[in-house]
């Protein structure tokens, strides 16, 4: 899968104060876009929402979608799919930030460009940093994105997904045609993945752990 980020664009950044019994947490939302640029029509992609659009299901996420594009979402044991017939979806699936799942335009569409528009929603605990999204990945294979518009290779800081990883974990990227493998053993991973912005691989964590994103 290729990645053209024309991002961000930033339109707007407000800061705002959601309160809570603990503590006070403060919030940024950036508004930007991301344009994903799928291969060839009828082949696989493996993509995540990077951005927040306010519903993320795949009528707001997809609109443009040509008819015959489907969308399979893992739930664990198997997927879930969703088809546009007619210029109606079979199933009006919630993809939110950070969850990944498989795409295929039809073959007599070519190269297809979508663009996620949204907003990057992020916590500032204390009201300085510019935030952290966290997102708990269980001891299983899942099907994940980063939850920030950011691409890195899987040692790097910037999405933070290796360094959040125990040895024994496993990381998949789709190729086009197979996974790319990387595993982490001793504390070196096998291959540094290069993940790019609105792409998506399944993660295999040795323990359960939380992988927490800081914006740069």
């Amino acid at each position: 899968m290729r990645t053209k980020t024309l991002l961000l664009a930033v339109a707007a950044l407000a800061a705002g104060v959601i309160s809570s019994e603990a503590q006070n947490v403060y919030s940024q939302n950036v508004v930007g876009y991301v344009n994903v640029v799928s291969p060839v029509g009828g082949q696989f992609s493996l993509v995540a929402n990077p951005l927040d659009n306010g519903t993320n299901t795949i009528t707001s996420l997809f609109p443009s979608a040509p008819n015959q594009t489907v969308i399979e979402v893992w739930g664990g044991a198997s997927y879930q799919q969703a088809k546009k017939i007619a210029g109606t979806w079979t199933t009006n699936l919630l993809l939110n930030p950070g969850t990944g799942f498989f795409l295929q335009f039809p073959a007599a569409s070519g190269t297809v460009t979508n663009t996620f528009v949204g907003n990057v929603v992020v916590q500032q605990p204390d009201g300085v940093s510019l935030g952290t999204n966290t997102l708990a990945l269980p001891n299983s294979f899942v099907l994940v994105g980063s939850v920030f518009p950011l691409s890195d290779t899987l040692t790097g800081t910037n999405i933070n997904l290796g360094p959040s990883l125990a040895n024994q974990s496993v990381v998949e990227a789709w190729n086009g045609v197979s996974f790319t493998q990387a595993k982490l053993i001793a504390g070196t991973w096998t291959t540094n993945l290069n993940l790019s912005v609105g792409q998506g691989y399944f993660v295999s964590s040795k323990n359960a752990t939380n992988w927490t994103e800081i914006l740069p």
